[in-house]
């Protein structure tokens, strides 16, 4: 008997059936050989503190830094039974092998393996690694299973990845919160985000405006160009009272035929970043619904961080565009170029995002909005991908006028190739801004009709959207890294919408502007913890270095021990040698005040390490920050969730997620108690609670 342990519920069921395995049990199905069961995310956790030491309970500057040598884990009680399920059927005499179906990635990796070292489990296991959840693909990957060894580097590299987070969470959350006397969550991959969003915010708030002016040149051939920028007013409006009714000679007029190659395929950031800007989502949503439209079995794995196919799909491509075509309306262009999205060298794990071949039979319209728009954006992108280059022909003209250079562009589109295919109005901006030029040649000369002075302001950098964060956090250090270096940035694809999530929850980042365009602004809170951080927490490329040693411990050239050993000492460090910020009081937002009155006694309600909790003595109403319910329906308590909870009783949420359902909602969330004063919630949903 084979035990198959997927990552949820509901990719076991789509394993199970490709298995023939049809008998349910409690926690697991069985059948044809099989025993498909399943984790529920992380079912064993690192252990807290004081599991080491009852003395952390207590946070203290002198008990640090705490370094484990023996690391800890447990099973959180939310998923005790199913961890309790798995271990027994590990434990069955007829089960002779296991085989690791997690998603294929590090976190999978880890997830499968913790829980097997915890059941104590010595029997060998098999590794699935598979990029789709098409039955076909399903039944290809148990046909080459490889042995779990193969893969022993990228546990290796998720646990140090794990731990070092733990470490530098833990050591310098209590150490900054124990010195300036408020709970500031520090992180080794939050903390450079932030950083790089104060930063911008700072150079947004310094910058200071500059006038500036230039001429136009109405010419009576319908021409209007333009000069350079004139940073005095007068001088502008002297070369223009000096050209109206002059005479503009040609001086140049080239004409050049240029392409812009078609885009290459999507990874999940280049998808979220198209989801933002397009669509307004966030790049946890992206995530989340790309994911779900992967379990449906229409979308390829998501958490890739590659933008191409491999050499052996080459034949496919054809009828993968066939497929995105019927499922989009659109036409498959003629003469699709294959080759550009077909590179092997440069897929590691997985392949880009693409439909499955089997999604040509699914009903979109029956998917949730959220993910029929991103299975839209996914098929779209491999039309357009595969199209022709966009050709066009730009006309560079300069006039001369009182001594002066004026310039004016022109563009003719000669093929609009894949910008045919894109959405409308996501591109075509440029070629709107610059109509053709009408013919003329070096010599010719055509009356001014009018000349205008135009004033101008130079503006600052945009504000971060989730989109350009994103990109920041994709790009952050690679200019002090070698050209060689295949990962670079802060984050994988797979956590950099976590990473904003916790900022916004955590209270550090909050998200302003309109629907589709929400600006990602560092609250006073998170500017403020930036502003005492020591550089090392604050630095992208020390961060980017440590993620390029974790794909580096992947492929076996860099031992985790070198790894730990460095972060354990940059945390000694960090502890031994930081100093307080001076006048500190007057950077750091009063977070001790009220967040609102104790709907049970009446009592301010405060911040807490991991709760909002009444400030009576003899209270005990406790709004914890890690809270199974919200994270249950796909939602944080955050600092504003608690605040209205404790104004109004009860909150508003959109797009909360059934798990039994597979599908968002919207709802009120009511603030209940029991007998004891515990808070129970409820939920209000189509008008009944």
């Amino acid at each position: 008997m084979r035990l198959v342990i997927a990552e949820k519920p509901s990719v076991a069921q789509s394993i199970a059936r490709v298995l023939g395995a049809k008998k349910r049990g409690d926690g697991y199905v069985e059948g044809n050989g099989y025993l498909v069961s399943w984790c529920v995310g992380h079912l064993v956790e690192l252990a807290e503190p004081d599991a080491y030491d009852p003395r952390y309970k207590k946070w203290s500057k002198e008990d640090l830094p705490i370094l484990p040598a023996e690391w800890k884990y447990k099973v959180s009680s939310g998923t005790r039974k199913q961890f309790d399920i798995l271990k027994q059927l590990m434990n069955r005499k007829d089960v002779t092998e296991i085989i690791c179906a997690t998603d294929a990635g590090r976190e999978g990796e880890l997830i499968f393996r913790l829980v097997y070292h915890q059941c104590g489990c010595k029997k060998p296991f098999l590794r699935l690694w598979i990029s789709s959840m098409e039955d076909s693909a399903i039944r290809d990957g148990f046909a080459s299973l490889k042995p779990g060894s193969e893969y022993d580097r990228l546990y290796e590299a998720a646990l140090c990845r794990e731990r070092a987070d733990w470490i530098v969470g833990m050591n310098a959350t209590r150490l900054f919160s124990v010195l300036y006397g408020r709970t500031l969550h520090v992180g080794r991959v939050v903390s450079p985000t932030l950083a790089m969003a104060v930063l911008r915010e700072a150079e947004i708030d310094a910058f200071q405006p500059e006038k500036f002016y230039t001429v136009n040149l109405i010419l009576e051939n319908d021409v209007t160009a333009a000069s350079g920028r004139i940073k005095e007013k007068p001088d502008a409006e002297a070369l223009s009272g000096s050209c109206a009714g002059g005479t503009a000679v040609v001086t140049k007029c080239e004409r050049k035929e240029k392409s812009e190659k078609a885009p290459a395929l999507y990874d999940l950031t280049s998808l979220q970043r198209d989801a933002n800007r397009i669509l307004g989502f966030t790049a946890q949503q992206t995530l989340d619904y790309t994911q779900s439209l992967y379990e449906k079995k229409l979308v390829t794995y998501p958490r890739t961080d590659s933008r191409y196919l491999t050499d052996d799909m080459e034949e496919k491509v054809p009828a993968l565009a066939g497929v995105a075509a019927k499922l989009t309306g659109k036409v498959v262009p003629d003469g699709i170029a294959v080759k550009p999205v077909i590179n092997s060298k440069k897929v590691s794990d997985h392949h880009a995002i693409i439909p499955t071949m089997s999604a040509e039979q699914a009903d979109l319209s029956a998917l949730p909005p959220g993910e029929r728009e991103i299975f839209h954006l996914i098929a779209t992108r491999v039309l357009a991908s595969v199209a022709p280059p966009y050709r066009y022909a730009e006309t560079v003209a300069e006039f001369q006028c009182a001594e002066e250079i004026f310039t004016v562009k022109g563009k003719t589109v000669l093929d609009t190739g894949w910008k045919a295919i894109e959405k409308p109005g996501k591109t075509d901006k440029a070629d709107k801004a610059e109509p053709p030029l009408p013919a003329m040649k070096v010599g010719d000369s055509f009356p001014v009709r009018s000349a205008e002075t135009k004033e101008g302001q130079t503006k600052p950098k945009a504000h971060y959207t989730e989109d350009t964060l994103l990109s920041a956090m994709e790009r952050a250090g690679a200019d002090e890294m070698p050209d060689e270096v295949e990962r670079k940035g802060i984050g994988t694809p797979a956590t950099r919408a976590g990473i904003i999530e916790r900022l916004v929850t955590r209270g550090f980042l909050e998200r302003k502007g309109d629907k589709k365009a929400k600006n990602l602004i560092p609250t006073e809170k998170g500017a403020a913890l930036i502003t005492i951080l020591p550089e090392q927490l604050q630095s992208a490329s020390m961060t980017a270095d440590w993620e390029e040693k974790l794909l580096k411990i992947e492929r076996g050239e860099y031992s985790p021990e070198s790894f730990m050993t460095e972060i354990n000492a940059m945390v000694s460090d960090l502890v031994d040698n930081y100093q307080v910020v001076k006048d500190a009081a007057v950077i750091m937002p009063d977070t001790g005040k009220s967040l609102g009155k104790c709907p049970i006694c009446g009592a301010d309600v405060v911040e807490r390490p991991k709760s909002w909790s009444c400030s009576g003595r003899d209270c005990s109403f406790v709004l914890w920050k890690n809270n199974r319910y919200f994270e249950a329906i796909g939602k944080h308590l955050s600092e504003s969730v608690a605040r209205k909870l404790l104004k109004n009783g009860s909150i508003r949420m959109k797009d909360c997620y059934s798990r039994r359902l597979d599908k968002n909602f919207d709802a009120t969330i009511f603030m209940a108690f029991d007998e004891n004063g515990r808070v129970q919630f409820q939920m209000e949903k189509g008008g009944t609670r």
